[in-house]
């Protein structure tokens, strides 16, 4: 026969007890949850954000190189960029006029255009030209050239030239239709190219100097923008001026702001570029408001961009040429 302190040994819990173990559980829940949600929504913005970074390090890095090649081996003051690049041959070559179809007024290797605003002592604007070189790793054999202007002069090179970066220049002019040579200061027209012997006919519209084993380099034009900046669908978009179309290049780039320091007794030659970034996720109402950090103009952000979030980078470079 079982005693009573058998009986009570065996007593399940108390509805007390079982209220306060469910009033803990919950209470233990609720936090559990509420950690899970602030967890998902910090790791969507930081998702977000570290997205839109990537966009704007993208656009950055398709422009350092053309930068740091500005105006290489070519004249830098206007009146003699634009001559440099007008050779009366017959018929005429003008690449100026080629450049300017595509921005107005283009007379310099680093051309900013479209006004955006000035902050302080700082223009901002919101296309920028750039005219730069890249290297080919082709070498000019033989001896030194002393090169006269409108004369034609032939070049034995270490290697061919390929047919997709160097041709012949014609009256509707390309960038194609012109090299440079490292250590001259003057752009060359193409006239003609020899590649079973390894030759190249150039002329120039200035006197010039070839050095002895100077590098060939292709001579290149870009314009850089953003198309609908702060619309519906911006993307940010370079032309390989003369060679093809514009081309997006990058998505979710709102919009792009160019200043270049190279006025005055004091100027540095800096190229800085802004660009604002969205996210992914388009919220239904605004979700940024106020400034964006280390984006110049607030005046320029808009209705549709708050929508997103925003985050603002830059690059700036010396243009040492």
């Amino acid at each position: 026969m079982r005693t009573g302190r058998q009986l009570k040994s065996r007593r399940g819990f108390s509805l007390v007890e079982i209220l306060i173990a469910v009033v803990i559980l919950s209470i233990v829940s609720i936090a559990a949850v509420g950690l899970f949600f602030a967890f998902a929504k910090h790791f969507e913005q930081s998702a977000d954000l570290t997205a839109a970074r990537q966009r704007g390090e993208m656009a950055l890095s398709r422009l350092e190189t053309a930068v740091l090649q500005a105006g290489l081996s070519m004249p830098n003051r206007t009146a003699d960029f634009e001559d440099a690049f007008v050779v009366n041959t017959t018929p005429k070559i003008d690449l100026i006029t080629a450049l300017r179809n595509v921005i107005s007024g283009w007379n310099k290797p680093v051309y900013p255009y479209e006004n955006a605003g000035t902050v302080g002592t700082t223009t901002y604007y919101k296309r920028l030209g750039l005219v730069y070189c890249l290297g080919s790793g082709i070498g000019v054999l033989e001896d030194e050239h002393e090169v006269e202007a409108d004369t034609d002069i032939e070049l034995k090179l270490s290697a061919a030239c390929p047919d997709n970066q160097v041709k012949v220049a014609t009256a509707a002019s390309a960038t194609d239709g012109w090299v440079t040579f490292s250590g001259c200061q003057v752009p060359f027209v193409v006239k003609s190219v020899d590649n079973a012997n390894k030759e190249l006919t150039v002329t120039a519209s200035k006197r010039g100097f070839i050095p002895l084993f100077a590098e060939l380099q292709y001579l290149r034009a870009l314009c850089a923008y953003v198309s609908s900046p702060g619309g519906t669908s911006p993307q940010f978009y370079i032309q390989d001026v003369t060679r093809g179309p514009a081309q997006p290049v990058v998505e979710g780039v709102s919009q792009v702001l160019f200043s270049f320091d190279d006025s005055g007794t004091d100027a540095t030659n800096v190229l800085t570029v802004h660009v604002l970034l969205r996210g992914n996720r388009r919220f239904p109402g605004q979700y940024t408001l106020g400034d964006v950090p280390g984006w110049p103009i607030a005046g320029t952000v808009t209705d549709e961009d708050r929508h997103y979030r925003l985050v603002a980078i830059s690059a700036s470079w010396r243009v040492r040429n």
